[in-house]
């Protein structure tokens, strides 16, 4: 049997095919002529075009548009096969400046998602193995198994510290006017044509505002109550309490949402709307899933697969619409769902948990009324704080991850029900309910906050991870263009 063959398209690593595939892949516009190929026997990585001229022989010449820095001096345009041979080369490493028409300033190559998996370093490989492959230590190893379960791509050159606190300056200097310009977009006039899309990896900033902002709703709420003992306070702390680190974090997915298309009505829509119709469509599926709570793993996990089956269906409210197309969306609208949910969820158990401490004080403790009530009321808080706190690692990010694996099957394509079968769908779905049936599960052996924090991490590896294939996705749709 020959040896297998590896492909680099658009920054993503595909492989191992046979050599018979190629020709489909290039078909299917998996493997293009500026891709890189490589095969045992091959000293390094070549371009597809150079390598099987034949399947390329139709294809349009690759526009010039990539600019760089050799020192302080500027060069180019190439196109992405000559800066695939510069990197080959050694000329531009991962630190080397790089800019294009549609990125809003210069990056480092390594930062680039179309560029990341680029063989930046050139080292002698055991034979058989693709180049390059540097030795990603413990950490390392179980990021990559993770990816390979997923089938996600790794975290290599992935800037995750300045995503998400590159922008806290930004945040804390943005005029009133920035932030409201960040919401003005995703109608018919405000959707920017995806070549004016920026590419590069963004930074969150608006995001941080919206929970600095809810959060002083609800610590004034709470001082108003504590002041005056004014009842009417109670309904809105916890409202707001219960959706305040939710939403952030749906703010944080509407930033990312590079290509702009999604307004922020849709957006809250599928908070609102999504988020109660997936309560209603959970309690539904749970009539024909029988066993489900919390503590033991098995009915933890049956858990799971009533709601997130329930998220994913009210996903349905929005998967037709053609004009979202990207992964990006569907990461988005799934994290609204999953915000709706936990949001009215948590607010249901701050009543459950208020309500039940209030009548214990009464009928076990023997508090007087208006002691118990505080009793109650104090119940409630502790679990909206903690429910709030551990909100980022739970049902707005499994929902997302399904949510972007419904859209990257969908794509610009019209919806049928069969997608919801396909098996990235599926995979993607067993992802999130083995991440939630772990979640709602208790080990005795394993203290509760190291079990959150891990699965807090696994979590967000993965919608990292996500996140660099679907800025890959744009990024290659916008190179077709």
């Amino acid at each position: 049997m020959s040896a297998p063959w590896f492909y680099v398209t658009d920054g993503i690593q595909g492989g191992p095919v046979e050599h018979g595939a190629l020709a489909g892949l290039a078909v299917g516009g998996r493997l293009k002529g500026n891709s890189l190929l490589w095969t045992e026997g091959m000293a390094e990585w070549k371009s597809a075009s150079e390598v099987e001229p034949a399947l390329f022989s139709g294809q349009p010449a690759p526009a010039a548009e990539w600019f760089y820095l050799d020192g302080q001096m500027q060069k180019g345009p190439v196109t992405f096969a000559e800066l695939q041979e510069l990197v080959r080369k050694g000329l531009v490493i991962k630190a080397t400046s790089v800019w294009k028409d549609g990125m809003p300033a210069w990056r480092a190559a390594g930062q680039v998602p179309s560029l990341a998996a680029l063989p930046f370093r050139s080292q002698s490989m055991a034979p058989g193995q693709p180049p390059p492959m540097p030795d990603r230590g413990m950490l390392g190893g179980i990021g990559a198994k993770i990816s390979e379960v997923a089938q996600l791509p790794t975290l290599s050159n992935v800037p995750i510290k300045d995503i998400l606190i590159g922008g806290l300056d930004q945040a804390a200097k943005a005029k009133t006017e920035e932030i409201e310009d960040e919401f003005a977009v995703g109608t018919s006039t405000t959707t920017p044509h995806l070549l004016k899309v920026a590419t590069g990896w963004p930074r969150i900033r608006t995001a941080y505002r919206v929970l600095v902002a809810a959060l002083a709703v609800y610590i004034l709420l709470r001082f108003g109550f504590s002041q005056w003992g004014n009842i009417n306070f109670i309904p809105g702390m916890a409202f707001v309490g219960s959706f305040v680190v939710p939403l952030s974090v749906v703010i944080l997915f509407f930033e990312l949402n590079t290509p702009r298309n999604v307004s922020f009505y849709q957006v809250a829509r599928m908070t609102m709307l999504g988020g109660a119709c997936s309560l209603i469509s959970t309690m539904f599926v749970f009539q024909f899933v029988p066993g489900a709570g919390t503590g033991s793993l098995i009915p933890a996990l049956l858990t799971g697969v009533g709601e997130e089956t329930g998220k994913l269906l009210a996903l349905l409210l929005i998967v037709g619409a053609v004009r979202y197309r990207w992964q990006l969306n569907g990461l988005l609208f799934g994290a609204a769902v999953g915000a709706g949910f936990a949001g009215f969820e948590s607010a249901g158990y701050a009543f459950q948990f208020g309500y039940r401490g209030f009548l214990d004080a009464i009928t076990q403790g023997g508090y007087p009324l208006n002691a118990a009530f505080a009793y109650g009321l104090h119940e409630a808080i502790d679990v909206i704080t903690f429910r709030g706190m551990l909100a980022p690692g739970g049902h707005v990010i499994w929902t997302a991850m399904i949510g972007a694996a419904l859209w990257k099957v969908k794509g610009d394509k019209p919806f049928k029900l069969n997608m919801l079968f396909h098996p990235i769908v599926l995979r993607r779905w067993v992802i999130a309910v083995v991440l939630h049936g772990l979640w709602d599960s208790e080990f005795p052996f394993l203290n509760s906050w190291i079990q959150a924090g891990a699965l807090f991490l696994v979590g967000w590896y993965l919608i990292f991870a996500i996140l660099k294939d679907a800025f890959a996705e744009v990024e290659a749709a916008r190179n077709q263009l």
